[in-house]
């Protein structure tokens, strides 16, 4: 459920995404192994530790996300227990065969949606998954989007593939089938990825506490999102068997499961203090499928018990700017403003210097690799390192240089924040590079390193910040129009962007298209107008690294480059 989600950027990995694979549309396999190991196979039984990035914590587990808990590691928990209605495949597509529903269709006019389930879906006590749950995830999703939801909701996924309001209505009309009407005609493909997407059935008999209250319904639920003995109907292929804040997060078969049955014992997420204690950790052997970080990438060949994988995902990677700040929020509005902030940033210089050239630049909305959806006009940014031209635009636009800081004639400097995930050397250099070449336009930086699940909790908090870099951003297998993000409405849209004109170019994505070259032109008008009003800065992306211990199969096999997801029911132990 809203698989658009937040993530750590460090290093040259992207946290989160140590399980790669290839999308298909791309002129050749991103993925590419540094050392073969020496059996494919496995047995059954072992456990698996994957080591989660510095500081990270998974701090909810129910499928339905707020803002505040929209990261790639939470819905990682949610997904290994609850499965979506719709699986999106490395190459881009529904996979059915892993998939609730078993078929998705519409009428001419593209308004009416009609979903069947495959009833061979069943929670872990025996009861059938049917479309009585997805009602029930309905009903969830249009209150925990509207202005009366408690907190603290609202729900991240509201405003993107217009849910809830694009809906006019939903019924079930059958045991295993539901159908949504909408309002008006939509595109069709936008829809179905990024709107039907969200409904990922929940168990209704079992969490259904307060069927006549709504928002009662949503407070309960929210007080069990992080209880980890809340979560015993599933219908995924783990269950959470333990929950330890800042230690691990254990899972463990679902004997009942209906899909592809674990062979391992226990899958196990582990919190990381450091770096440097993650690597002893693979060195060690603790630790299984772990990250190298960019620092470290020339010592590869001493985890000698691993191999290497080299990947992309479509993510991108961005600095975000705080529209609503009560101190800085009016000069970030300004275009000028950002622009001398984009040219300030040296992306072939962090690639180079800090990536240990293993990146690409970030260009705009759309990611620039694999490119199945970037438009050739953006295989270049659109504003090159140039901080003697930042400088000039901003003293063009009514800026002046007071000791060393630019401010305008009402006093108001930039003079900025910029908060960065902390515990990895690489981020931090790249936030010490910020900091320096901005300097050079005027641009006073104070850089503030904290955990990143606080930088999420700021987001709803407009006077706690002013900048946040080091962050990723996950389409997880949706199409990526932004409308979540850039759009005035966005549930995601949390920073107070607001352009008409953006909200025109994202509103035609939304349109029936007469062919995909007709969907890929409107596409092409929105990703040009967004990089370069430049609702985010744009960072260059680092290729993910990452370590599997020689005796893991299958877990770069099953790996997801499009939705960036994980499936450890597929990977095997040998030596048990």
């Amino acid at each position: 459920m809203n698989k658009k989600v937040e993530l750590k950027k460090y290093g040259a990995m992207v946290l989160g995404l140590a399980l790669v694979g290839s999308l298909a549309g791309c002129s050749s396999n991103t993925q590419k192994s540094q050392t073969t190991a020496a059996s494919t196979t496995g047995t059954n039984g072992g456990t698996v530790v994957q080591a989660l990035g510095p500081l990270v914590s998974i701090n909810w587990f129910l499928p339905l996300r707020p803002v505040a808990y929209n990261s790639l590691y939470d819905a990682w928990a949610a997904s290994l227990m609850y499965k979506g209605l719709l699986h999106m495949g490395a190459n881009g597509k529904i996979n059915y065969a892993r998939s609730v529903a078993s078929n998705v269709s519409w009428n001419s006019t593209g308004t009416v949606y009609t979903v069947k389930m495959n009833p061979k879906w069943h929670w872990s006590n025996g009861t059938p998954v049917t479309a009585s749950d997805v009602q029930f995830t309905w009903d969830l999703i249009k209150a925990a989007s509207a202005p009366t939801a408690p907190r603290p909701w609202p729900y991240a996924g509201a405003g993107s593939g217009g849910i809830p309001d694009m809906v006019q209505s939903f019924k079930v009309t059958g045991t295993y089938e539901f159908q949504v009407t909408l309002k008006k005609p939509v595109n069709q493909l936008w829809f179905e990825y990024n709107g039907l997407s969200d409904f990922t059935p929940l168990p209704k008999a079992a969490w259904n506490k307060y069927p006549t209250d709504l928002n009662k319904e949503l407070s309960y639920l929210a007080s069990n999102g992080n209880n980890a003995s809340f979560f015993k109907v599933i219908d995924g292929p783990f269950f959470l068997q333990s929950a330890k804040q800042n230690v691990a997060w254990t899972f463990v078969p679902n004997t009942h499961y209906d899909g592809h049955k674990a062979s391992i014992h226990r899958f196990i997420l582990a919190y990381e203090t450091s770096d440097s204690a993650e690597v002893n950790a693979l060195k060690t052997g603790t630790v299984q499928v772990g990250y190298l970080p960019l620092s470290m990438y020339n010592s590869r060949n001493q985890l000698t018990n691993d191999r290497l994988v080299e990947s992309r995902s479509f993510v991108i990677d961005r600095t975000m700017l705080n529209f609503k700040s009560p101190t800085v929020g009016s000069a970030l509005r300004q275009l000028p403003v950002r622009q001398a902030l984009q040219m300030g940033i040296d992306q072939q210089s962090i690639i180079k210097d800090i990536y240990d050239g293993l990146g690409v630049p970030g260009t705009g909305p759309i990611p620039m690799s694999p490119a199945t959806f970037l438009d050739p006009k953006l295989k270049t940014p659109p504003y090159q390192f140039n901080p003697a031209a930042g400088k000039k635009l901003l003293e063009q636009n009514g800026w002046h240089e007071v000791g060393g800081v630019m401010q305008n004639s009402q006093g108001e400097k930039l003079s900025f924040t910029v908060q960065y995930p902390a515990g990895n050397t690489s981020t931090q250099a790249m936030a010490q590079l910020l900091q320096q070449d901005w300097a050079q336009e005027g641009i006073q930086v104070k850089l503030q390193p904290l955990p990143f699940a606080t930088m999420l909790h700021y987001h709803h908090s407009p006077g706690k910040w002013d900048i946040q870099t080091g962050l990723g951003w996950s389409y997880g297998g949706t199409y990526p129009t932004g409308g979540g993000m850039f759009s005035s409405t966005g549930g995601y849209n949390f920073y107070g962007y607001s352009n008409a004109k953006m909200d025109q170019f994202v509103h035609q994505t939304h349109q029936p298209q007469s062919s995909p070259a007709a969907a890929q032109q409107t596409l092409d008008a929105y990703q040009l107008y967004a990089a370069n009003q430049l609702p985010n800065l744009w960072m260059p992306v680092p290729e993910s690294l990452t370590e599997i211990a020689n005796n893991v199969h299958g877990a770069s096999k099953y790996a997801n480059t499009f939705t960036n997801g994980i499936s450890p029911q597929y990977w095997t132990v040998s030596g048990n």
